[in-house]
């Protein structure tokens, strides 16, 4: 059943390929290809032979609207904006179970963080929020080599919405009474967080 499933899934797929690569140049969709075998995690998109572990294990699959499989035969079929526009780039949670099922040692989750900077630098995020989070989130891991919780929820906090205002001023003083909230953020060596953010963000 589980075959059989997975079987009409590629054949969706490469029925919504060949519709979208009408009057798009095969050099276009090549170039995809050679770009993501150049992204940190994509050296070896090339050897994934589409047998289902990672999509089997991925405890987030539930919420995407492409399994791994499909979006490593997407990228395989040129697929740029389906991919880049995708939420599964953004759902996937960076467990590794698909890295470690992998019998062609394919570094999906690795790939998933390049894929996110290259949707947002070519503008095609769906979901802001998810893309504000991405930016923030390693803006302050590259200022203080550790997650400090309360710029961060600055950075994202919407002061044009009361209502969540107030609700998350009132759970920012709770959290701070208990001790759970630490106004001042303990900084540790960032050279190492920089140097892997640059690989990751490369081109």
């Amino acid at each position: 059943m589980r075959a059989r499933k997975l079987s009409n899934e590629k054949e969706q797929l490469v029925t919504e390929a060949k519709a979208i690569q009408i009057g798009v140049p095969k050099e276009s969709m090549r170039d995809f290809i050679k770009e993501v075998m150049k992204m940190p995690g994509g050296e070896k998109i090339l050897e994934c032979i589409q047998c289902g572990s990672c999509a089997g294990g991925c405890p987030t699959i539930f919420a995407m609207d492409y399994s791994p499989m499909q979006i490593i035969k997407m990228i395989n079929l040129g697929m740029k904006e389906k991919v880049l526009s995708s939420s599964t780039i953004w759902v996937c949670s960076l467990c590794y179970t698909c890295a470690t099922r992998c019998p062609r040692n394919v570094d999906f989750p690795t790939l998933m963080m390049s894929l996110r900077n290259k949707a947002i630098r070519e503008n095609l995020v769906n979901n802001c929020a998810k893309s504000n989070f991405h930016r923030y989130f390693f803006e302050v891991i590259n200022k203080y080599g550790r997650m400090h919780v309360p710029e961060l929820f600055v950075k994202l906090l919407d002061i044009t919405n009361f209502n969540s205002l107030l609700r998350n001023v009132r759970l920012g003083l709770r959290l701070f009474k208990t001790g759970k909230l630490q106004l001042r953020a303990p900084k540790i060596e960032t050279s190492w967080v920089s140097s892997m953010l640059e690989k990751t963000d490369q081109e």
